[in-house]
Order: structure tokens, then sequence, then C-alpha cells
């Protein structure tokens, strides 16, 4: 298995700590670094007036802290690094802090290079280093999915996987199957369950349900680096599809067609916490975008025009759908290449826009469906040109990206 690493921008761009704004964090700013200082030191070499500052207050202050400063301060002592990096209430007060603040939509864009890489970024821009991501072992036919602040990584037959933390920068190689397993192509899901603090990867075959499922657990620490076998009883013989997954509220849902090469599709679950499928009664039998809709699933249908259905209630034999809108104006766009919803409720598309002189722009649109109204923003830094001559490849939108300190090894 391959153990687990750090990456860093493949060049450093000049730059200091973010600024804190009120006085009071400044200063307890400063008195951090002072007592972290002295901590590095030799006990002899410490000042005879060094104060020992209750755990307690240490913790409620760190929270204070932009992330970037709290991955630097894990080298102050092990207690800290303990703190920052698996202590369940601190790993979820810097999730909640970044959910308060102002949402910032992120883009993922795969390089093909001799060395492939990607980039995790809210802005793009060709020299924006500081957000570049060397990952060696992954081909450019990568696919990623992403869950509260952690992205899996994975190659389109499955064979290398790995899971990257973009706050603290570290990969974690997830270990291989068993040989036997290896000669099949598996479809990989991504989830997360909040009372277990778990997540887990499962992995299901991607012709054959007779064939095992299995599921990878990653835990604050991780105790387990193996792959279990999980029952698919009453899961029925299916395809899933690769491209179409999304973890609500500790589930994960996706779409399979009935046969192999077909044209209808189901929907459905597994519960991340009890590792139990489910096929939920869909409104639509269509290849579908499935969304999270302010916390609940969401599909999204885009053929004449475009529709959401909501899941309203769900339990485990009946499941209620409410239709959202109706919209027509996207079809005369080309070339769309992912949708999502923003925590305000807007419909994010993703595509071509059409331009002067062979000058198409790739554009993101935000729908607000309670308003009837459009708003329009250029991607900026990066041409049509390359996306189609497939030097750049635009993996996804991330609209509910959080930071998380936690450590994957």
């Amino acid at each position: 298995m391959k153990r687990g690493r750090e990456y860093y921008p493949i060049s450093r761009s000049s730059g200091s700590f973010v600024s804190i704004a009120l006085s009071f964090v400044k200063s307890v700013f400063a008195f951090l670094i002072a007592w972290a200082t002295q901590r590095l030191l030799p006990t002899e070499q410490r000042p005879s007036g060094s104060v020992n500052v209750p755990l307690d207050l240490v913790v409620e202050i760190l929270k204070k802290l932009p992330a970037k400063s709290l991955v630097r301060f894990r080298c102050v002592s092990k207690q800290w690094s303990s703190i920052i990096s698996s202590r369940r209430d601190f790993l979820d007060s810097i999730v909640t802090r970044s959910l308060a603040q102002p949402q910032r939509m992120h883009f993922i864009f795969h390089h093909r290079t001799s060395k492939p890489f990607f980039i995790f970024t809210s802005t793009y821009h060709k020299m924006a280093d500081n957000q570049s991501i060397f990952i060696p072992a992954l081909t450019s036919s990568c696919i990623y999915l992403y869950v509260r602040g952690l992205i899996l990584c994975c190659s389109r037959r499955g064979f290398d996987i790995v899971i990257y933390n973009p706050t603290t920068r570290q990969a974690l190689w997830l270990p291989d199957k068993q040989p036997l397993m290896q000669l099949y192509q598996y479809t990989y899901f991504f989830g997360y369950d909040h009372l277990e603090n778990q997540y887990k990867v499962l992995s299901l075959p991607h012709q054959d349900m007779e064939r095992a499922c299995l599921v990878f657990t990653l835990t604050v620490p991780t105790a387990t680096k193996s792959w279990r076998y999980v029952e698919s009883i009453g899961l029925g013989h299916h395809y899933p599809k690769k491209y179409n997954s999304i973890c609500i509220n500790g589930v994960i849902y996706y779409q399979a067609s009935t046969t192999e090469y077909g044209s209808t599709y189901v929907l459905m679950s597994f519960d991340v916490r009890y590792e139990k499928f489910n096929q939920v009664n869909s409104p639509t039998n269509h290849l579908s975008t499935l969304i999270n809709y302010q916390g609940k699933l969401g599909i999204m249908c885009c053929k004449k025009g475009v529709e959401i259905w909501v899941m309203e209630h769900t339990d485990e034999k009946t499941q209620e759908w409410s239709k959202i809108f109706f919209y027509e104006e996207m079809v005369s766009f080309k070339d769309w290449f992912s949708k999502g919803v923003t925590r305000g409720g807007e419909i994010v598309f993703v595509y071509i826009r059409p331009g002067h002189h062979n000058r198409d722009a790739l554009c993101v649109s935000y729908y607000n469906p309670e308003r009837n109204s459009m708003r329009y923003e250029d991607i900026d830094g990066i041409s049509t040109k390359e996306l189609k001559h497939k030097d750049i490849l635009f993996k996804g939108v991330v609209t509910d990206h959080v930071e998380n300190t936690m450590c994957l090894y």
C-alpha cells in the first residue's frame, strides 16, 4: 500500500498569513506564536516566566485562527497536533465556521501533462500555482468526488484511489483490493456519516452485482486500513453510473441502469452508517443529475428544458417529490459540464457560452427560481480551446466547500 503524503504547490507565491481584523484576535495570535516558540525551545532555554495555559483556553483560542495557521501549528506539540487534527469538537467547529462564511464556488481542473496534477480553486488563473496539487500516480481520466472538505480521486478503471484534503494538503492512498478483485472494474462512491464521524468509500462492481461490494472506512484517527465486504441483499442486478452520485445526511444516492446498455435508470441509496442498500421511488427513469437542494435530494432533468424534482419526505417505503421549476432558456447553451445548487438555493450551470469571432467563454450562471432571475460569471484564465483540445479537463464544481483540518493518517 502506498503511504500517505502531503503535497505542496508546484511553486509557492509570496504571501503572508490571513490578516485578522479584530484587535483582540490579533493579540491572541501574537501570544500564541510567542508561547509556541517557547514550547519549541529546550526546557533549559525557556524563559523563567513561562506561563502554562489551560487546555480549554488553548482549544478556544485555536478555534479562532485561520485554517492555514492551524495546519502550521500542528508542529508545536503532539497535544496541539491532536487537537487540530483529530479532536471531534474542534474539527466540527472549523467546518461550522466555514459554513458561516460567504460562499465561494470551487472548480476542479485536471491538467494533462507528463506528470498530471489537478487544481482545486475558487478562482482560476494559469499562474495560481499556490492551488496546484501534484498527484503523480493518477491518469488524465480521473474521477473526483467531494464530501465535507475531502476529495476522493480515482482512476476511471478504479485501480488507483486516493483521498485528498485541500486544507492540509495531505493525500491518503487507499490499499489495493485482493488480487482477484483487481480483475474487475469498480464504481466508487464517497459518503460521510455525521453521527459516527466516519467517511466511507463504497466500491461496487461495474457490471455484475453478484460480485462483492466493498467499503473502506476513514475515521479520526484512522484505525483500519483495509476494505471490508458488505451485504448486497436486495440490491438487484443493475449497473451503477460512475459520474452521478451525491451524499446527503449520511445517505449516498446514485443512479444505475437496469441493463448493461439500457436507457432506463433506477435511483438507489446506501446508508453510510448502517451500510444498507435501498431502491428509491424516482419521478423519472431517465439519466439525470443528482444535486443537494438545500439539504434535500434533488433530481435535475435537462432535455427540452430544465426541471428539478425535490424529495420532500422519505422513509423505507414511500418518497414524496415536489417539482420546483421548468426553465427553457438553458437549451440554447452548449457543452454543459456540471450543475449544482448554492446554499442560497441558486441553481448553478457551467457551460461554454458562444462568443464573437469564435471566442467562446467558459461561464457559470446562477439561476434564482424564487426571483426568476439569472446572473452570469466568466471563468478567467482558461480558454475553451484548451478544453476542446483536452489539455485541461474540467472535472466539476464544488458549491459547498468547507475547511477541514482532519488528519488522514
